[in-house]
This record gives structure tokens, sequence and C-alpha cells, in this order.
């Protein structure tokens, strides 16, 4: 089975490829720099809702910030 997860990685460079810092996309999409800090820092995740617009502020999708791993099915 797949399983996806933030890729805070992904965040941090988008966001910097862009020119971006952290308060101006913060301040862009009705965050405080504090929030995405943590986001890039994997100490948390944004919301589908707040992925969703960090998405649109840095003309990504929303699969841009995901990770993909196999996991196995453990079966009983």
């Amino acid at each position: 089975m797949q399983t996806r997860t933030f890729d805070p990685a992904a965040l941090r460079q988008r966001r910097q490829a862009r020119g971006l810092s952290q308060t101006k996309l913060a301040a862009q999409i009705g965050l405080n720099s504090r929030a995405l800090s943590l986001f890039e820092n994997g100490h948390c995740g944004p919301s589908v809702t707040t992925l969703a617009a960090i998405a649109d502020a840095l003309g990504a999708s929303m699969d841009d910030f995901m990770t993909r791993a196999d996991r196995e099915e453990v079966s009983a």
C-alpha cells in the first residue's frame, strides 16, 4: 500500500525557487511566518486547505508537496 506524507523539503525548495521569504509567502496565504517555519522544518504539516493555498501561491499542485512510500500490508 502506498502512503503519502507532506514533504517539508519540497515546500522550502519551491518557496526559495520563487524568491519568497517565509514571511512574504505566509502573508500571501494568511498565515504567520512561524506556522510556515514549522511546516518547512517538519514539526507539523499543513491542513488540506492551507496546503491548497500554499500550492496556489507557489504555482504548484498539492501533489508536488507530497512524498510516496510503499508500505507492506500486514495481514492477520
